[in-house]
């Protein structure tokens, strides 16, 4: 069997990548995602209204490889990260619809670079929870969403922490919907989708506060959402990211920390969580109406409610959902 023929047993990954202003790093992703030891893999680029030579950058790499890498043309202008995304998540959905063995779709950033077995370990991992899922749930496709953990770096590519979970204080095994509702543990360009996952979640709607918030939510709710234990993308922080990595840092629960949390007023940036939470809660019950049972509709309620409470309930409200 010849490697092409090997590659052709392999499933096909549509990767997706929405591009705005990027050419200062886009190379170095576009490098990694050719070096990717999973051979099979489909690359669809939508440039979202830049005004550097972005899209001079990304015309050169399909014409270096026109049968792997496509540029996707439309009218649309600037949409934003969420709209990109779900625009061409909803084009690769129809070629993964077309495709009669299973494939898949993972989503890309412009300024991160790839593990070269980034894609092969998430789809075994993807194939493992895929079986697992039939042999409890044989009469339906279950939507399945793979994450990783990630190594932030600065725009030079020095080491800031080396791993996103610990540095953001995220618990990857906290996968139920209760949790995901208040906290996404997602990082977007990690992401590898099932054609079930796709079919349920998109379009994303505009109430969602990104796209990969909104796909944990429904792969958390009606599948499986599960992290590999491994560092597979360099994720860059600079100026210029949509959402950056944010150091957590880990609070006492002392009585001195009551006393000065009793003065502090509703903080602007949490505030601006739950508003945003509630939402995207609105719009994941609007949208799933139908599919809820009464305790998914307690805690959307709740999240809906988060805005308007005191900060201790809100506080309160937190942890409870979250634990």
């Amino acid at each position: 069997m010849t490697d092409t023929q090997a590659a052709t047993q392999l499933p096909l990954i549509v990767i997706v990548l929405p591009i705005y202003n990027g050419a200062r790093w886009l190379g170095e992703q576009l490098d990694s995602i050719i070096a990717q030891t999973h051979g099979r893999w489909l690359l669809l680029l939508r440039d979202d209204g830049s005004t550097d030579n972005s899209n001079d950058l990304i015309a050169q790499y399909a014409l270096m490889d026109s049968e792997r890498i496509k540029v996707t043309q439309d009218d649309r202008g600037n949409l934003g990260a969420a709209a990109s995304f779900s625009l061409l998540m909803e084009k690769a959905l129809t070629i993964v619809e077309s495709t009669p063995e299973p494939a898949y779709v993972a989503l890309a950033d412009q300024d991160d670079v790839w593990a070269p077995e980034k894609l092969a370990v998430c789809l075994q991992r993807m194939q493992t929870e895929e079986q697992l899922a039939a042999a409890t749930n044989a009469e339906r496709e279950t939507p399945v969403l793979i994450h990783s953990d990630l190594r932030v770096v600065d725009s030079a590519g020095q080491v800031l922490a080396e791993s996103l979970l610990n540095y953001q204080g995220l618990d990857a095994d906290r996968h139920d919907f209760s949790a995901q509702l208040l906290s996404n543990t997602v990082t977007g360009c990690t992401a590898l989708l099932n054609r079930a996952l796709l079919r349920q979640a998109l379009p994303v709607p505009t109430g969602a506060m990104m796209h990969d918030w909104w796909l944990s939510l429904v792969a958390s709710r009606f599948g499986r959402l599960r992290c590999v234990d491994q560092v597979l993308v360099d994720y860059r922080q600079h100026g210029a990211n949509t959402i950056g990595a944010r150091q957590h840092t880990p609070g006492s629960l002392s009585w001195k920390t009551f006393l000065k949390l009793f003065q502090l007023r509703k903080s602007a940036q949490a505030q601006a969580l739950f508003e945003g939470s509630a939402a995207q809660a609105l719009a994941f019950e609007q949208r799933f109406a139908d599919q809820l049972n009464e305790a998914d509709r307690t805690l959307l309620k709740q999240v809906q409610r988060m805005p308007d409470l005191g900060l201790w309930r809100q506080r309160l409200m937190f942890r409870q959902l979250r634990r």
